[in-house]
Formats: structure tokens, C-alpha cells, sequence
């Protein structure tokens, strides 16, 4: 049995990668597991901090003691779900001015990640930054954030008329119209409700059709299949 850690940006994506991704795993072997970068240390209740991406150097470092920790473990392979959306741009990060100037969005996505591929330097981690957020995702089919917000078909009409050209992995990643700025732009709840909604929006509309609607991420998910 091969074993998958995977490392995530915030609690949408470790819902995500338990709910759905385990399970989509297992049968091939995969042991999957996931946890969020540790950020510091929470004095209030006396533990680890966890979640968000504000310096690249966190997600570095606690990717780099992961591997350390399993050390002569072949079996033990890592990736990551991070967002592109607002990554780090300080000078510890790979995410370079001349990476960031790239207009393609798959092409600016594959040079990050070989960046952050070349910096971790491990032969068994695969690095993976999501287009553009995990958002992203429920615009594989917004109608299905009918089961979620009942009463607001007009809005997720409106919703989907705002994005109707646009791939989902390619929505505009400026402040004012990212993905998920633009769903709460129409249904306002989804702000306070994103880690508990997200995933189970994404997890209705399945893992196929989010493959085939997300190139980037079918490309991950199928590297992943074959380590």
C-alpha cells in the first residue's frame, strides 16, 4: 500500500480531500491522508496553529518535517492543495514576478508548481495549487448550490450567467471577482458557511465531472493515481 499526505491550504480542502478523495483512493491502494499547514502556535488554547497561507516559508517548512518524519518510508509519497488565488508573493516565495507575468493560466500554474517542486526538492512530493481557488469547483455546476440555498434559484441564475464563457479553472482572480467573491457576491451566507458548504457542494457534483471540467486538476488527480 502506497501512502498519499497531503497537505491543505484551509478546512474546505482537508473536508475535500477526507470526504472525497479518500474514498476515491482506497480502492487503488492509495492511503490517504491530510492535514492543515501548521502556521505557528496558538497561545489561547495552547496549540498548534493551522490554516491559511500568508508566507510561503510555513508551507515549506512544515512540508519538508512531514517528509523528514518518514523518512526511509518509500511508500510515503506528498502533495499539496493550495491556492493560487492570493498565494504568497514575498521574497521567500517561488511565486516570482516573472512567474506571476505569465498570462496563461495552465502555463503560469505548471511553472509555479515545478517552482515550489524545485524548492522542496523531494523526489516523492507532488506539488498541486488549485485554479484559482477551491471555489473553483462549485462552477462545474453552480445549480447544485440549490440543495444548499433553496430560495435562491435567481441568484445562481444570475450567478451563472456571470461566468457562462469562462472555464472554471480560468475565473478572473482580481479582489472583486474571484471565484469565491462572486458567489458571495450573489448568496451572501456562503462568506460565513465557505468550510462547511464548499466541499459539500463539490462532493455533489462528483469527482468526474470536476475532472473533466478541470484539466489542472484531473492532471494532479492523475498523477496521483499513478505514483
Amino acid at each position: 500500500m502506497k501512502h498519499l499526505n497531503v497537505i491543505v491550504e484551509g478546512s474546505s480542502e482537508e473536508t475535500f480531500v477526507n470526504d472525497v478523495l479518500v474514498k476515491y483512493f482506497a480502492p487503488l491502494d492509495i492511503f490517504v491522508s491530510t492535514r492543515k499547514i501548521k502556521t505557528g502556535w496558538d497561545k489561547l488554547y495552547n496549540k498548534p496553529a493551522k490554516g491559511g497561507l500568508l508566507k510561503y516559508i510555513k508551507f515549506g517548512n512544515d512540508v519538508i518535517r512531514w517528509i523528514q518524519s518518514d523518512r526511509n518510508r518509500p511508500q510515503f509519497w506528498y502533495t499539496s492543495m493550495l491556492d493560487l488565488y492570493a498565494f504568497p508573493k514575498d521574497d521567500q516565495s517561488p511565486y516570482t514576478i516573472a512567474i506571476q507575468s505569465i498570462k496563461d493560466p495552465y502555463e503560469k500554474i505548471k511553472a509555479l508548481e515545478l517552482a515550489i517542486f524545485e524548492d522542496i526538492s523531494h523526489p516523492r512530493f507532488i506539488p498541486y495549487v488549485q485554479l484559482l481557488e477551491f471555489e473553483a469547483f462549485l462552477f462545474v455546476d453552480p445549480d447544485r448550490l440549490i440543495t444548499m440555498y433553496p430560495d435562491s434559484q435567481i441568484a445562481i441564475n444570475r450567478l451563472k450567467k456571470q461566468t457562462q464563457n469562462l472555464r472554471p479553472e480560468e475565473i478572473n482572480e482580481s479582489p472583486q471577482f474571484a471565484p469565491a467573491k462572486r458567489i458571495i457576491q450573489h448568496l451572501p451566507d456562503y462568506e460565513g458557511q465557505k468550510a462547511q458548504v464548499g466541499p459539500l457542494v463539490a462532493e455533489d457534483i462528483g469527482l468526474t465531472k470536476l475532472r473533466n471540467e478541470c484539466p489542472h486538476f484531473d492532471h494532479w488527480i492523475t498523477k496521483l493515481e499513478n505514483i
